[in-house]
Parts: structure tokens; C-alpha cells; sequence
């Protein structure tokens, strides 16, 4: 993340497919990364990434053909 970013909502859903992003931190870090309504969290929550510069979350994604179902793994070196 260079910046502060909203990942947006995707406009070609297709039910059972799964995607994963691999989110890293910039130098500075501190960078946070924002939702389109069509991602989903367990309980509700979405996640606060990793602050710390050049550090990785790892998002994975199951799409239900309306939903983006989300869970992540913090904090790779």
C-alpha cells in the first residue's frame, strides 16, 4: 500500500470462485485499506491490516455470487 485505499466492490462476481491478495505495506507503513460493501467478515468486523512498513497480510475470498467472504492471516515478515 502506498497510500490509504479502498478496495472496491468487483463487477464480474462469479459464484465458487475464491481469490487472495496479498497485501504488503509500503517503507512508511501506517497505510490502511477500506471495503466495498460487497466484502463480508466474520462477525461483521472487517480487519485492521498490519501497520508496521514492508509487512504482508494474506486476504483470501469466496465468492457466493453476491459476496466477497473474507478472512485474513496477519503479519508476514
Amino acid at each position: 500500500l502506498g497510500g490509504n485505499r479502498t478496495l472496491a466492490n468487483p463487477t464480474k462476481k462469479r459464484a465458487g470462485a475464491s481469490f487472495v491478495l496479498l497485501v504488503t505495506q509500503d517503507g512508511t507503513g501506517t497505510r490502511t485499506l477500506a471495503y466495498g460493501t460487497d466484502y463480508k467478515w466474520a462477525d461483521g468486523v472487517a480487519p485492521i491490516l498490519t501497520t508496521t512498513a514492508s509487512r504482508k497480510d494474506l486476504l483470501s475470498f469466496y465468492c457466493d455470487g453476491t459476496n466477497m467472504i473474507g478472512s485474513v492471516l496477519y503479519d508476514y515478515a
